[in-house]
């Protein structure tokens, strides 16, 4: 279906926010070269802002604000997102983006992927509406395993394969998270890589049956309680001990739950009490080479 833009609107101010992987399984590697992966995500209150206008003319442009390692161009998923709007309805989009970062990149919070399912549904929304939700659920699987995500309704949810399956979830009630950045980002295909090689030289087993708390339990906030699994964070600590000791350093200062941000580099600790959370952050806080947010779960 095609439709004309509206180019009378005023430009739509929408927030992208980051990402925590509670649970993440990586299963077997498709034919493609993606692994299926079984995941619990859950956002948090830090965003990226964005704000998107349509023009007339029928062109991307797009300018980056807060971080420069971040580019403005074709590379950008935001850029992607709005080329892939564009190829659904049929005829070239013409907008404006304007993407003020706040989460970091490399760190496995999943901005990038934030940042494209933000441009989807609002481009659509300028758009008129032309695509609907299964549309834009499938080119977000496109585009990447965390974007759909970004589509949901809910503030938590469950996603197999890469992750266009997704079981929206109530989530529990908030929690405070501490997120300590190293200096550096490590690339998603270069965790994954990692574990691939790990596994054929039998340093971590082959993936075995998923299992995760249920639903109802997950709601309720089990997985605080239990602890979170993320298979990347054996070959990710590997290559980074000292990933691995902010880890054991989070869990030492009280952290409920204290792990890998989905490939990395940042890790987290999840805290009951914001009393608790603070004391951590002292710990971290001069220490070279690192700094600190601080943000909590979406309820």
């Amino acid at each position: 279906m095609k439709t004309d833009p509206d180019t009378r609107r005023g430009p739509l101010r929408v927030m992208a926010h980051a990402k925590l992987n509670l649970w993440l399984r990586v299963l077997a590697r498709e034919e493609s070269g993606f692994h299926s992966i079984e995941t619990v995500l859950i956002r948090l209150e830090l965003a990226d802002r964005i704000e998107l206008a349509v023009t007339p003319e029928p062109e991307i442009q797009l300018e980056v604000v807060g971080d420069r390692t971040v580019p403005g161009d074709a590379t950008n998923l935001c850029w992607q997102a709005a080329e892939a709007l564009s190829a659904e309805i049929g005829q070239p989009v013409g907008t404006r983006i304007r993407l003020e970062k706040r989460i970091p990149t490399g760190a496995g919070l999943g901005g990038g992927s934030a940042d494209a399912a933000a441009v989807l549904h609002g481009l659509n929304e300028l758009w008129g509406g032309s695509v609907d939700k299964a549309g834009l659920v499938r080119l977000a699987g496109d585009l990447g395993s965390d974007v759909p995500f970004g589509l949901c309704e809910t503030s938590m949810a469950m996603a197999w394969e890469r992750g266009r399956r997704l079981l929206p979830l109530d989530a529990p009630p908030f929690r405070h998270v501490l997120i300590v950045v190293p200096g550096y980002p490590i690339g998603a295909a270069e965790a994954y890589g990692w574990l691939a090689a790990d596994r054929a030289d039998g340093h971590v087993p082959s993936p075995g049956p998923a299992l995760h708390p249920g639903p109802a339990e997950l709601s309720k906030g089990a997985v605080f309680e239990r602890g979170a699994i993320n298979d990347l964070a054996g070959p990710v600590f590997r290559r980074h001990p000292d990933l691995a000791r902010i880890r054991d350093s989070l869990e030492v200062h009280g952290a409920d739950v204290a792990l890998l941000c989905g490939s990395g580099s940042c890790v987290a600790g999840v805290f009951a009490e914001e009393s608790a959370l603070a004391n951590a952050a002292e710990v971290f806080d001069g220490v070279q080479g690192l700094s600190t947010i601080r943000t909590r779960t979406l309820g």
